[in-house]
């Protein structure tokens, strides 16, 4: 938030303060390191004696203060937490500046700021998918925010290279039907966009074709979550937060080339629309294009448009949003393993392995989204969001099916697939946040609903045909040009959750309990129409011990489901998938706040997983689940002035619960060790000029491809430059990826379709900041 004081009142504020710490009782003085309890008193005699007390300087609005009672004060161990309990429900504002004071300014001036994601690497906040409120330093759980400062810094233009950064996810770059997905801690994410799930086009994770222009920051959730999304999501999620509008001025305008003929444009324009800057709005817009990609396929298309309007005042914070898009993906290269050598075949780089270079994949998308916070009373606050989205998919490629002999012959499909996916989705709950003596309490109940229509076609004149990749024999048949009825899904799914959070002292409990119904009607060409019902209860609990001032310890059981309404051969329905996940781990805050490292062990266990039939691939069965033991460690923020890093590593050892040695016992496509490190320093060279450097590295183990174990994709290492400069209002960064131009390949459980990373390119991004 931003506060606008007059010069009048800011230096009756400095004097005001000046005051305080001249002539503030000795007998209220406590040493700092000790805590500070204070009753109910006069706002401005409250506040003097936490500016005594604390030493740290206080800018008050005294027009703010005056006539008002402050809360009592419990067992505060700094500045910013006196301040707080003193004025929680008050009509004050309260902002921390930069310098670390802090102000108290009537909350008649609140007016919308740039999130701090958009300026920090380290994000404090409170998070979308906290409904408790509850700023990253205070979650029972190890969650990780990328900002979008940081993507800026690393030009990352892709959901998966901005999830390098991530530890615990592994991101599956392509699927045969050219999808983009991920798995976390070992179990697959279908994502959500602003707290809610959107639909997936046809392997597309939620989310995953959202241009990182628009994009303020990926909060990465550790675990089940069945609390925030109902299930779905095993072993956690990655929530993508669009961009809001601020009333600070803004145009800003930048330029991109790059490798292949890469050219992007992109335009962020943001400014108050009233006198008193209650509204805000806020336009991004991109578009980019390229002339190939590195496999020779025809490059990306991007184009994207997204105004936002907001109102914020000091009791009601309203957002609405639209996201129109346009993304065409040229098919993502890959290369296939030969059996007999387990190495890649021989095979020219640069061109498509299979068919001409215009194979690709289409996703149009419009997205509309709403939320609203208000607060009712001091104690009460009600929160509604909602989305609606439309979602058109195309797939014209040849697909790798089956390698059916090592000479390199192998089962293609011509046949591509259409897709449009609608969904509705909206989420209300109330929070509740009272004390009653030493106790706080904080308690939220709400309820969500979603429904999603997925139509599917696939192709009349398309179809599957062995090809030898040597030979080019027989001929390719003609990619699909006419489409017909193949599928069709309805999803509805209500919620209802409840969550309860008490604090006592150093000590704070959280439990919750989310109900789920869910049904599902679908019908499959020539298979007719199935109408399934599903309802689940899944609590989860959580406990934080603020240690001291900067450490505290956590630890967490939360449990996940996802329903199953698979048939085996016998016409059984097989058993939903449950997961229950234990976690404990420490939040420190180092270098003087200015840095934060989550470490964390855990214990995930799946029920069953459900696989196709072996001996029938139109039914399926149900397998013993996996389970994954690791450790998750991730450290964020500026430890030295001009200096930011990021660091993630997790290690997972991976297992079956129980061996089915005919299917084999290894879990495939999951790589044991995920990592990253980046860091960046910028320094100033004379009066608005800066510069710097910033360096990555990123990789992960090698992993199986089958789960006999016998074919695997190897280690894989990718290291990042970028030189920065600011000179005024203009941005220079000047970036090299896979610096040393190694040959990776990305983890995939199919070896007819292995995914290639990126060779060694450039990019240059030139900005200029108009306001």
């Amino acid at each position: 938030m931003n506060y606008r004081v007059s010069p009048l009142v800011h230096a009756a504020a400095i004097a005001l303060t000046s005051s305080a710490a001249a002539f503030a009782s000795p007998g209220v003085v406590q040493a700092q390191t000790a805590a500070l309890s204070l009753p109910a008193m006069p706002l401005d005699q409250a506040l003097q004696r936490i500016t005594s007390w604390s030493g740290q300087s206080l800018n008050i609005d005294p027009d703010a203060v005056r006539t008002l009672t402050s809360k009592p004060v419990v067992d505060a161990k700094s500045a910013e937490d006196a301040v707080r309990q003193a004025t929680d429900g008050l009509p004050i504002a309260r902002q921390r500046r930069d310098d670390g004071s802090l102000t108290i300014a009537n909350d008649i001036v609140v007016i919308a700021s740039r999130d701090e994601a958009e300026t920090n690497v380290l994000v404090r906040g409170a998070t979308t998918s906290s409904r408790l409120g509850q700023s990253l330093r205070d979650q029972a759980r190890n969650t990780q925010v990328i900002s979008s400062k940081l993507l800026e810094q690393q030009q990352a233009r892709t959901l998966s290279e901005a999830l390098a950064n991530a530890g615990g996810v592994t991101v599956n770059a392509t699927t045969i039907q050219s999808g983009v997905s991920y798995t976390i801690r070992g179990f697959s994410s279908n994502g959500s966009v602003n707290g809610l799930p959107t639909p997936s086009g046809s392997s597309f994770a939620a989310g995953t074709s959202q241009p990182m222009a628009n994009i303020e920051r990926l909060e990465v959730l550790k675990g089940p979550d069945a609390i925030l999304l109902g299930g779905d999501n095993l072993g956690g999620t990655v929530n993508i937060v669009t961009k809001r509008p601020s009333a600070d001025e803004r145009l800003y305008v930048s330029a991109e080339t790059g490798s292949f003929g890469m050219v992007r444009g992109t335009v962020d324009a943001n400014r108050a629309i009233s006198a008193d800057k209650r509204w805000s709005a806020r336009i991004v817009a991109t578009a980019a294009t390229a002339s190939r990609n590195f496999g020779g396929y025809r490059g990306n298309e991007d184009y994207l448009f997204a105004p936002s309007l907001r109102f914020k005042n000091g009791d009601t914070d309203a957002v609405v949003s639209a996201t129109i898009g346009n993304q065409i993906f040229g098919s993502v290269p890959y290369t296939i393993i030969n059996p007999a050598t387990k190495r890649p075949f021989a095979l020219p780089t640069g061109r498509p392995v299979i068919g001409p270079k215009n194979q690709f994949a289409q996703i149009e998308t419009t997205q509309f989204n709403g939320e609203v916070t208000q607060n009712v009373t001091d104690w009460l606050t009600v929160v509604v969001r909602g989305q609606h989205q439309e979602t058109s998919f195309g797939l014209t490629q040849y697909s790798p099916f089956v390698l059916l002999a090592p000479t390199g012959l192998l089962l293609v499909s011509s046949q591509g697939v259409r897709q449009k996916s609608n969904v509705d989705a909206i989420d209300a709950y109330a929070r509740a946040t009272f004390q009653t003596g030493p106790l706080s309490h904080k308690i939220v109940a709400g309820h969500s609903r979603m429904y999603e229509n997925i139509v599917a076609q696939n192709g009349q004149n398309g179809g599957f045909r062995p090809y030898n990749l040597f030979t080019g024999a027989p001929p390719l048949p003609t990619l699909a040009s006419v489409y017909s009825f193949s599928n069709a899904l309805d999803n509805e799914r209500m919620g209802y959750y409840a969550q309860y959070l008490l604090g006592f002292g150093r000590l704070h409990l959280l439990a919750g309990v989310r109900h789920n119904r869910t049904r599902i009607r679908s019908e499959v060409f020539r298979a007719g129409k199935t109408d399934d019902r599903s309802n689940a209860t899944t609590p989860n609990y959580g406990a934080v011990v603020d240690v001291t001032k900067t450490l505290s310890v956590f630890g967490t059981l939360a449990y996940g489901f996802l329903p199953t309404f698979n048939l085996d051969r016998a016409g059984n329905r097989l058993p939903d998938v449950k997961t229950r996940n234990a976690e404990a781990g420490i939040k420190w805050d180092l270098f003087g706040e200015r840095a934060l490292l989550n470490a964390s062990w855990f214990n995930i266990r799946e029920s069953n997983r459900i696989v196709s039939d072996p001996t029938n691939q139109q039914f399926q069965i149900a397998l013993p689940g996996q389970q994954g033991r690791g450790i998750d460690i991730n450290l964020s923020g500026e430890p030295l002035r001009g200096l930011s890093v990021v660091a993630a590593y997790t290690r997972t050892n991976y297992r079956y619960l129980r061996p089915v040695a005919t299917l084999g016992n290894i879990v495939n496509g999951q790589p044991r060790d995920v990592y990253s490190l980046y860091t960046s320093y910028r320094q100033t060279l004379a009066p608005e000029v800066t510069a710097g450097l910033g360096a990555g590295v990123s990789g992960r183990s090698r992993s199986a491809i089958d789960r006999s174990g016998i074919l695997y994709v190897p280690a894989s290492v990718q290291a990042d430059l970028n030189a920065f400069a600011t000179a005024g209002k203009f941005d220079i960064n000047l970036g090299v990826r896979n610096l040393f131009d190694r040959n990776n390949l990305l983890p995939t459980i199919a070896s007819s379709f292995v995914p290639i990373g990126e060779p060694r390119n450039w990019r240059l991004t030139v900005g200029y900041k108009f306001r």
